[in-house]
């Protein structure tokens, strides 16, 4: 069920920490950048199978968008659902990110907020 206008409450709050000078805050609940952010591995792969029981309701209803993050507890699903995007399928290619990220990550680096790495 839609509900109209809520569809600009995150560009609305974005636009009133902007006026006001404010740090936006990531964590703020539905409008936030990380409101609708998962990271591990199997809670990732189970939001992408009943989304509905991970978020409290569905991100675009408020302006929102889901993001799915890479990180060392990243799994298989979160490298399948960053590839198909770019129309990588080929589960050997996903298994050979995964160990790469998973690797890079022990050495230090971190890809968590580095979304242009896919």
């Amino acid at each position: 069920r839609r509900h109209a206008g809520f569809e600009g409450l995150t560009e609305l709050s974005r636009f009133v920490y902007e006026t006001a000078n404010l740090s936006l805050r990531p964590g703020q609940a539905f409008v936030g950048r990380s409101a609708f952010a998962h990271k591990g591995g199997m809670h990732a792969h189970a939001m992408q199978l009943a989304s509905t029981s991970y978020e409290h309701i569905d991100p675009a209803l408020v302006g929102n968008e889901r993001r799915i993050l890479v990180s060392e507890l990243s799994g298989r699903s979160n490298i399948a659902a960053l590839t198909k995007a770019a129309k990588i399928t080929d589960p050997e290619v996903n298994k050979k990110v995964l160990e790469e990220v998973v690797q890079l990550e022990n050495l230090g680096y971190q890809f968590e907020a580095a979304e242009a790495s896919f």
